[in-house]
């Protein structure tokens, strides 16, 4: 790179991306330990690479040449010729990682600290974008990967291969949508590949007909949102299949409009060779995109440009305030942003055997914002993250002006919270707690956030009041099922932690600790949120986030029940650590989804209310099938249970009502959602 002007703060820099990643290869561009990981999805990257493609512009970047000693690092996974770099990026980390990820076919390290690849594919004939899935490994029409396109010499090789392998498929493809439409003509199902194949033929049409057609099996909404549920918080491992959707949309189709979709779906395409090799040499030409750039004067310190930074991500990329914390961290700390990173690190991999003690679990694998909320909030009683960066920025509320002195005083006291908070003793002690409550895997737990301010007050309750292991474990526990029941830290979560934070700070002892906690819970939990709030509300949910439906599990567990029409521990089969090829343990809808889809024709929302799910085992579950629970019920409790007494111990565990087969499907679901929150209430109770 040649700097254009030698005088001016800024010297504006331009070139060929290929430019930037042969800097990269060489290890001589990379990035300051500010920065933060790789934190785009794959479908920002997908966008990217269709506003490359069109030709649209995509940012600038800000370099910083400067060598910092130890305190930068490469971009990917690979070792590279220069060990430090001298070029830094201070602004366009993420566009130029996803780009380099991409054009060079490398890993990138994300949020996770896992190794990542970045799939994304192009199809020529309708110069569409998507992320790499099995619908685009399967339709020959897309190069499902273009990094293989990038790693090319010369393209002519890659179309012609290409070319050969869609002219011998578009026989077999012409064939297999004859035998979907003739399925869809018999009123058979098709299953989530013919669904799939389906979407994928109509996107090339753009006809006033074929655009009614779209619509009317839900293809018009943007690729990602295709065939998704429309009601907020459904899980399709859980839930209605896709395709389930997309046969109940078929079948409300006029006979004038099967037959459009007929037509469209047997039409045959002409393949233009010449157009199609065109655009995947356009495509290929895309690693000489034109770059803008800056750079800044290498005279800058460092605490200059993590201020350059800062601004530049205020205004710019939405960070969060907690990321703003970790670049100060970075720059004025070092080895404490280093062990936050390592910590997240080794909670989210199983430790080897030579290590003796590991911040490992199932239940709570923090980020490094996690873990800079937990900090601030023990070290300074606040939940709101701006006002923590103002104070390790040294700001001085009263004054408003900066004081270096407050600065290096307030990352002193940041470094004593640190302390506590990444201290395996207090660490384990937490988590035993949360585990205790019946919550032995994070999907039972809804938030980070709730499990994170559990942890804040568990902190504060053991060293600042000196409650004792058996305390903690009523008080915070109970405050932990509380909060996750109420999803008390769902909406505005900062400012709730705030209040909560200013109201403990109120007890001046352990005793009144103790009280305040009561208190809130009793103010809060009163007898009309068990009888009216969440039977006729929280639980008339069909998402699987459901808070009452975690506590429910979680509950389950807790209690050691066993599995309906087994003498297996729910707590047993639900062990994390246990890691079979099918599942030992599975959801099961009490009224079959099947059944009642065709039976009584019901919704998707109504079909997966919370209160239709309980466990079963992997076998138990396959029997069922889509029987009738009249049918299925009498025989596996027969089969299951030596007498009346053990089948109705186990019908109240799992909160079915006597006789349910025999009620309507909505007078269960209001029946079992009293009985759910009963159960639920019982537990609270009981902590």
């Amino acid at each position: 790179m040649e700097q254009k002007n030698e005088t001016a703060l800024f010297n504006p820099l331009n070139g060929q991306l290929e430019q930037l990643f042969g800097y990269i290869d060489m290890g001589d561009l990379g990035l300051p330990d500010i920065q933060r990981p790789f934190v785009w999805e794959d479908a920002k990257v997908r966008n990217l690479f269709d506003s490359l493609y069109k030709g649209f512009p995509i940012g600038s970047y800000l370099f910083w040449r400067n060598d910092l000693g130890g305190k930068s690092h490469q971009i990917g996974t690979t070792k590279r010729e220069h060990k430090d770099p001298n070029i830094l990026i201070i602004d366009g980390q993420q566009r130029l990682t996803a780009l380099y990820a991409v054009f060079r076919s490398k890993l990138v390290k994300d949020e996770d600290y896992s190794d990542r690849k970045i799939a994304i594919s192009f199809n020529p004939l309708s110069e569409e974008f998507r992320v790499a899935d099995a619908t685009t490994e399967r339709n020959k029409e897309f190069i499902n990967d273009i990094s293989d396109l990038f790693m090319q010499s010369s393209t002519r090789t890659f179309i012609n291969t290409f070319l050969t392998t869609l002219a011998k498929e578009k026989g077999n493809v012409q064939k297999r949508f004859h035998e979907i439409f003739e399925k869809i003509k018999s009123n058979k199902f098709l299953n989530k590949t013919e669904a799939g194949f389906v979407e994928e033929k109509l996107k090339g049409f753009i006809s006033e007909e074929s655009l009614l057609i779209k619509e009317k099996l839900g293809f018009d909404k943007p690729s990602d949102e295709n065939l998704e549920d429309e009601e907020d918080g459904v899980d399709d491992n859980e839930d209605e299949n896709i395709e389930d959707i997309f046969n109940s949309r078929v079948r409300h189709l006029t006979k004038s409009e099967l037959k459009i979709l007929g037509d469209l779906l047997t039409q045959e395409h002409v393949l233009d060779e010449d157009l199609i090799s065109s655009r995947i040499e356009r495509l290929y030409g895309l690693k000489n995109y034109p770059f803008n750039a800056l750079e800044i004067k290498p005279s800058l310190t460092e605490a200059q440009v993590a201020e350059i930074f800062t601004r530049i991500n205020s205004a710019g990329t939405p960070l969060k305030q907690a990321d703003f914390i970790l670049t100060l961290l970075s720059v004025f700390w070092r080895e404490g942003r280093q062990s936050i990173d390592e910590f997240c690190m080794r909670a989210k991999k199983v430790s080897d055997r030579e290590e003796k003690v590991s911040p490992f679990n199932y239940i709570f694998q923090p980020t490094p914002k996690d873990l800079v909320r937990i900090i601030v909030g023990i070290g300074f009683s606040r939940g709101k993250m701006r006002d923590a960066y103002l104070i390790l920025s040294g700001r001085d509320f009263a004054s408003k002006k900066l004081s270096t002195d407050l600065r290096d005083k307030n990352f002193e006291h940041f470094k004593e919270a640190q302390k506590t908070s990444l201290d395996l003793l207090n660490w384990h002690g937490f988590l035993k707690v949360i585990m205790g409550l019946g919550f032995k895997h994070m999907s039972l737990i809804a938030s980070s956030n709730n499990i994170a301010n559990a942890y804040i007050l568990y902190l504060i309750a053991k060293s600042k009041y000196g409650l004792d292991h058996r305390e903690l474990e009523r008080y915070i526990g109970r405050w932990f099922f509380f909060s996750s029941i109420t999803s008390r830290y769902t909406f505005s979560p900062e400012s709730q932690m705030e209040s909560d934070l200013r109201y403990f700070a109120e007890a001046a002892n352990k005793k009144e600790f103790e009280e305040a906690i009561d208190q809130l819970l009793n103010n809060e939990i009163t007898d009309d949120y068990w009888k009216i709030n969440v039977p006729n509300s929280e639980l008339v949910s069909s998402s699987k986030r459901n808070a009452i439906r975690q506590a429910y599990f979680a509950c389950l567990i807790r209690n050691n029940v066993n599995v309906l029409f087994s003498k297996r521990k729910i707590s047993d089969l639900f062990n994390p650590d246990l890691k079979p090829v099918r599942k030992n343990l599975e959801k099961h809808h009490i009224f079959p989804k099947d059944y009642l889809a065709s039976t009584f024709k019901l919704t998707r929302r109504l079909i997966n209310q919370t209160a239709n799910f309980t466990y079963l085992e992997y076998e138990d579950n396959v029997d069922i099938s889509n029987e009738a629970p009249k049918d299925y019920f009498p025989v596996l409790s027969k089969a299951a249970y030596k007498s009346e007494v053990e089948l109705n111990q186990a019908m109240k565990e799992h909160c079915l009502p006597d006789k349910f087969y025999n009620l309507e499907y909505e007078e269960f679901l209001k029946s079992r959602r009293t009985m759910i929150s009963n159960y639920v209430r019982e537990t609270f109770e009981d902590l």
